[in-house]
């Protein structure tokens, strides 16, 4: 299970990186919808970094200060 979650976390990543592409080939017809599909993108990928960061947090131990 927990494998299929890292496969799922990496395609969910070339996803959000042909999002990206796809708004910057759109903002050259279309800017404010190229504009609108990049930030969307970019969300996504801070919605992942901020997540991720957020679960490498509660899986380490905490440290005791001594």
């Amino acid at each position: 299970m927990a494998k299929a979650l890292i496969v799922f976390g990496w395609l969910r990543d070339f996803v959000v990186v042909l999002l990206f592409l796809a708004g910057n080939h759109v903002r050259h017809t279309s800017p404010l919808i190229g504009i609108v599909i990049m930030i969307a993108a970019a969300v996504v990928l801070a919605e992942r970094f901020l997540w991720s960061w957020y679960l490498s947090e509660i899986n380490e131990p905490e440290k005791e200060i001594s």
